[in-house]
């Protein structure tokens, strides 16, 4: 029975397929890091490393020992230590403090809370945490009118090693932004009250993609910090600043499973928000907005096959969809579809489809299903 099993699981094929470029996230990797050898790139790898996987990419990235991985959860960093990953994790987000007493963890963790850093100190014995301080976007984060109170206070911690100091900029478009202006003016009060108490951490990092990859905000960033968390970029894409060196590393596929015609003025799909303007072939695929195809892409969006662009037809359904097969008459169902590609040129790449929903990439990217098989090729 077993061996029956295991004869089928090697022969099952997903209908639905995300293939994820390792030679493209290493390049990206590179190419960051040679944006300036003095600033280490640490790679972001929450919200399913954005949609592509978070154990995938972790494995792919292992190999170069970076600084640390950094996650979102203790969930997503339970995750790398069942996948045997090396490379030190650090947990960005909340983590509730019961959960930290249950047994000896090895991660990092970003602490904003005297709570937090109480438990840590007695049933983490030994922890490393970054600091992490509210410099102007007013989400999580100690502001930095409370940051000598609060260092005052971490002195009765003793087992805890202060490793980083760290924020998050609400924008990076300019450097002349009021802003991007104000936080920076703030992180450096927070070094500067860091050092008047003794404390020297081994990273300080405020960036993400956007002022990585800004050359103006760049040059800013590298004269107060030694890291970057590079998430966006990392997977090929640009935020505000346009960067044509990254190269998008997730490819979305699907297959065929019907193909048929349909007449003039026939209406298609939930409420028939699509009407055949002539006799139309027509075909099926099953991916919907459930597997991350966005809805916004209703009656707008185009699929690829065989290179040739193939509208989709009526709404997105939850997990079908219709396009157009006008173009390719010999057609045959099981034929590969790209619902996403690669190609930044391509008018159904992520970027290009972000646009048509007018949203950003990273919108699509983590509504991909955690349950479509992905593939590093």
């Amino acid at each position: 029975m077993l061996k029956f099993l295991n004869s089928f699981k090697k022969g099952y094929e997903t209908l639905n397929k995300i293939e994820v470029s390792q030679d493209n996230l290493l390049y990206n990797y590179h190419y960051l890091s040679s944006l300036n050898k003095k600033v280490k790139i640490a790679p972001v790898v929450k919200s399913n490393g954005y949609g592509h996987g978070i154990v995938n990419v972790a494995k792919i990235l292992d190999p170069l020992q970076t600084p640390f991985f950094c996650v979102d959860s203790l969930f997503e960093a339970y995750e790398l230590q069942k996948a045997k990953i090396k490379t030190p994790v650090l947990v960005m987000g909340y983590t509730n403090p019961e959960n930290l007493k249950i047994k000896k963890l090895p991660f990092l963790f970003a602490v904003f809370d005297l709570e937090t850093a109480k438990v840590l100190n007695k049933f983490q014995p030994g922890c490393s945490i970054h600091i992490f301080v509210d410099t102007g976007m007013h989400r999580e984060g100690i502001p930095i009118k409370d940051l000598s109170n609060f260092l005052t206070a971490m002195k009765q911690f003793n087992n805890l090693t202060i490793e980083g100091l760290m924020s998050h900029l609400a924008s990076s478009e300019s450097k002349t932004d009021p802003l991007f202006v104000n936080q920076i003016k703030q992180f450096k009060k927070a070094k500067d009250k860091c050092k008047k108490y003794g404390i020297n951490p081994k990273w300080i990092h405020i960036s993400a993609t956007g002022a990585l990859i800004n050359p103006e905000t760049r040059k800013i960033i590298e004269k107060i910090s030694n890291l970057t968390r590079a998430g966006l970029s990392l997977y090929g894409f640009s935020s505000s600043t346009y960067d044509e060196n990254l190269k998008p590393a997730l490819t979305l596929t699907t297959k065929i499973i019907q193909i048929k015609k349909v007449s003039k003025d026939e209406k298609l799909g939930y409420d028939g928000t699509f009407t055949a303007k002539k006799d139309t072939l027509i075909g099926v695929v099953p991916i919907g907005y459930y597997d991350g195809v966005d809805r916004r892409l209703s009656n707008k969006g185009t699929f690829l096959m065989d290179n040739i662009e193939c509208p989709i037809l009526g709404r997105v359904c939850m997990n079908i969809n219709i396009i157009d097969l006008s173009r390719l008459p010999n057609s045959k169902a099981g034929q590969e579809v790209i619902v996403y590609s690669r190609n930044p040129k391509d008018k159904n790449s992520i970027a290009n489809s972000a646009r048509l929903c007018k949203t950003i990439p990273y919108d699509l990217l983590v509504n991909l299903a955690e349950t479509t098989r992905r593939v590093i090729i």
